[in-house]
């Protein structure tokens, strides 16, 4: 196995050593806000820092891969009830949790889309997602605002 090769394992949390322990502790201290710094999470959980820098990068919890995404999609379509209830089938079919929904009628059969939601898909996921959503007959145009950009 070459050096940059990385192997994966479910491990029972009681097995292993006391500073990875500590470590994964520090790291969910830092996540949910429970300590502003690294500092003050390695005190609390009595590690030393270079024990934490040391594992780090090597430790996360089973499913830390699908931390949730917001997600904010701005669409132009045509003014259809319809349209409107097959883009929101095609969100929540993926299990998308939906946070807002503002339809605008903009000018004529011309209306405006916001729609805020929650995912824990991939880019790549999001990417088909749009590119699906584009196919559907009435969008004009579509915005995706994920991590901090437009797609």
């Amino acid at each position: 196995m070459k050096k940059d090769d990385k192997q994966f394992y479910l491990v029972d949390l009681q097995i292993l050593p006391e500073a990875i322990k500590k470590t994964i502790k520090v790291k969910e201290l830092l996540k949910d806000g429970t300590c502003g710094s690294i500092n003050e999470a390695v005190r609390k959980v009595e590690i030393s820092r270079s024990a934490y820098y040391k594992y780090k990068d090597h430790v996360a919890s089973a499913n830390s891969d699908k931390e949730d995404h917001f997600v904010v999609l701005f669409i132009i379509m045509q003014d259809d009830t319809i349209l409107y209830s097959r883009i929101l089938r095609r969100l929540l079919k993926d299990r998308n949790e939906l946070i807002s929904c503002t339809k605008t009628r903009m000018s004529g059969k011309i209306a405006s889309l916001v729609v805020n939601f929650r995912t824990e898909e991939s880019d790549l996921s999001l990417q088909y997602l749009k590119e699906s959503l584009l196919d559907l007959k009435g969008i004009q145009s579509l915005l995706m605002k994920s991590g901090g950009e437009f797609k």
